[in-house]
């Protein structure tokens, strides 16, 4: 009976943990599109390079450089860069 009990109170306690668990995860901050693509315009031309997209911290710039560039002109512009939603991404609505 006692078994029982702790059991009972383990699976309790097992269940009201994840439930807060899950409730408190949040979506990570949303970075600000015009201050990323001022960061990662290290020459302040207005445009994005290869080599900048090369150096730059942020992976998803590099991994998905030529998608981005939908002009094909080899640099990406703040629109194509504003634009841009990695395949599986939400869209936004409005």
């Amino acid at each position: 009976m006692i078994k029982r009990s702790i059991i009972i109170c383990m699976l309790v306690t097992g269940f009201a943990t994840v439930s807060s668990y899950a409730q408190e995860r949040k979506e990570p901050p949303r970075r600000d599109p015009e201050e990323l693509f001022k960061k990662l315009d290290t020459d302040g031309d207005g445009k994005i390079s290869k080599d900048e997209a090369d150096k730059a911290e942020h992976k998803m710039i590099k991994d998905h450089f030529s998608e981005m560039d939908t002009n094909a002109d080899d640099y990406i512009s703040k629109e194509e860069f504003k634009a841009f939603k990695p395949k599986g991404s939400p869209r936004k609505k409005g």
